[in-house]
């Protein structure tokens, strides 16, 4: 016996199954045309019209889905290719992927021997439910070009690589009025992606934004199709079990990192007949991992001091 789908509760509307469902569905152009414009006019570029989707969202080959791919991939009428990609967890390697990507679409888009002419730019957007970190004060929505580096208002306008950070504008969401809200249907986007509670916002963004009476109707026949919820819940299942295997390899890796720095540092320590240097930098780095909650067992592994010593810190 099947079991009978909670038509009431909310999913995590950037699932990449979803979105798929949402912009990249066919007689869905124009709900995809508004989210690309968006993104497009928080930076004054030109937008587009006419959006054709390519390879179309379809449920069957959709519903067993394990590896990623890209998610919508659409182009203009002036051949100009517009590729959206959803990513729930990563790191800065993401971008290495954004641009292998964008690289392979160039490639694919010009057969061997035809004339360069006919390259076309490309628009890559990319939604993360993760921050980034740049080392600047974190920006929720980044565009990269190609710039001359002396003169910034010089580039080539082959590619765009959007960058936008979900997570970042949950905070400018809930400080924004209607009429902000209206002036940037950008957050109006980032409003329908992050919220938990569809139903309490629905009017607000109807308001703000008109394409979201078709945007909240497709979400709601989402989640009240059994059958597109079942594989919602397998494709989330698999995207959680991404989360955790990547949380988990990072964890290990920075342990791995701190007892190879710990170890590196004895051994050049006694090399120096610094004993007592040695002694001190053992007591200091398990205080240090005394305070990251590393338990005692560990710190002992790691530095070489002995539990009761590790006790006494």
């Amino acid at each position: 016996m099947k079991k009978k789908i909670n038509r009431n509760r909310e999913i995590n509307k950037l699932n990449d199954l979803f979105v798929r469902f949402l912009l990249g569905k066919n007689g869905n152009e124009k709900v995809l045309e508004d989210m690309v414009n968006a993104a497009l006019r928080d930076f004054n570029f030109e937008e587009v019209k006419d959006l054709e989707i390519i390879d179309p969202y379809n449920l069957s080959e959709n519903i067993d889905l394990k590896e990623s791919i890209i998610d919508i991939k659409a182009k203009t009428k002036n051949n100009q290719i517009v590729i959206i990609e959803i990513q729930l967890c990563g790191n800065m390697d993401f971008l290495k992927r954004i641009f292998y990507y964008i690289s392979k679409n160039i490639v694919n888009e010009l057969k061997e021997g035809e004339d360069y002419k006919q390259l076309s730019g490309i628009i890559s957007i990319n939604l993360l439910n993760f921050n980034l970190d740049f080392g600047d004060e974190g920006k929720p929505h980044r565009c990269f070009k190609l710039i001359d580096t002396k003169n910034h208002n010089v580039d080539l306008d082959f590619i765009q690589m959007h960058v936008i950070e979900a997570k970042r504008f949950i905070e400018i969401i809930e400080k924004s009025t209607i009429d902000e809200l209206k002036k940037n249907k950008l957050l109006t986007w980032m409003k329908f992606f992050t919220t938990k509670n569809l139903k309490s916002i629905e009017k607000e963004l109807k308001e703000a934004n008109p394409i979201m009476t078709k945007v909240i109707k497709e979400y709601k026949r989402f989640t009240s199709d059994d059958k597109l919820m079942r594989a919602y819940d397998a494709r989330d299942a698999f995207l959680v079990g991404q989360k955790i295997m990547l949380d988990r390899e990072r964890q290990e890796g920075i342990k791995e990192g701190i007892e190879k720095g710990i170890k590196k540092g004895i051994k050049k320590g006694i090399k120096e007949g610094k004993l007592e240097g040695i002694k001190n930098e053992k007591y200091s780095i398990a205080k240090t991992l005394k305070q990251m909650n590393m338990d005692n067992v560990s710190i002992s592994k790691a530095t070489g001091l002995t539990i009761k010593e590790i006790e006494k810190l």
